[in-house]
């Protein structure tokens, strides 16, 4: 366990070194913010200019399920910007040969952090949502943040060779959350189309409450997990 907890101390030290990650970590909190004050001022004004009763509260979900995904998703796009520099120092092939080994920096790079997302994802909906939830519902969909946001990383770090092509492969990797969009503006059966993605059963989750569906979300991540982390460790050793 202590050379777990040295291993992401040195990860914490490196995220506050680096100004940019530093500020990605605080991102959530601003996206927190903005979405439980500047969303209903929005909607106040544009009911009143388009004289309608709504216009976005019927995406106030969408907007908590985005809100969900904030700290799990920067806290694991910091670890891919890490892992990335460690890779270009050596650092990562020294950790495998200590007493941290392969697992040891996997867990504190992804797992860690992911689990670290968990509740702050859980109290940013709790205190700055726009809906009604139900917290084995929001566990669940903290969860499933959690791991598609492991994915990304993963993804991230498996198809960049540098920091550089890193930052490029985040906007790339965005597509991964196209899932969670889908069941909302697709109603027909062709939103199934984006159920190999996990933000799909996410979101499929909060809309028709049905916890038979947890079954495809987990399995949908893990298998995302386990093709990516299969690539990663191919090319981190």
């Amino acid at each position: 366990m202590k050379p777990l907890m040295r291993s992401f101390g040195i990860f914490i030290r490196q995220i506050i070194r680096d100004d940019m990650l530093w500020a990605v970590c605080l991102a959530p909190l601003l996206v927190a913010l903005l979405f439980r004050f500047g969303i209903p001022y929005a909607e106040s004004l544009l009911c009143a200019y388009f004289q309608k009763r709504t216009i976005l509260a019927g995406y106030y979900l969408l907007l908590d399920l985005v809100l969900c995904l904030m700290p799990p998703y920067m806290f694991c796009f910091a670890s891919a910007m890490v892992m990335l520099t460690e890779r270009d120092e050596n650092m990562a092939g020294y950790m495998a040969v200590t007493p941290v080994g392969k697992t040891g920096y996997m867990l504190s790079r992804l797992v860690l952090p992911a689990a670290i997302a968990f509740p702050i994802s859980i109290l940013l909906i709790h205190f700055f949502s726009l809906t009604n939830w139900n917290y084995l519902a929001l566990s669940a969909v903290s969860l499933l943040m959690g791991l598609s946001s492991i994915a990304v990383a993963l993804f991230i770090f498996s198809f960049s060779r540098n920091r550089v092509e890193g930052m490029a492969m985040v906007k790339l990797s965005g597509l991964l959350f196209v899932g969670l969009v889908a069941p909302f503006f697709v109603l027909s059966g062709a939103q199934y189309l984006a159920a190999f993605l996990p933000s799909f059963w996410a979101a499929k989750l909060c809309l028709e409450e049905n916890s038979l569906l947890m079954l495809p979300a987990l399995a949908v991540s893990l298998i995302w997990i386990w093709a990516l982390g299969r690539r990663l460790e191919r090319k981190l050793y």
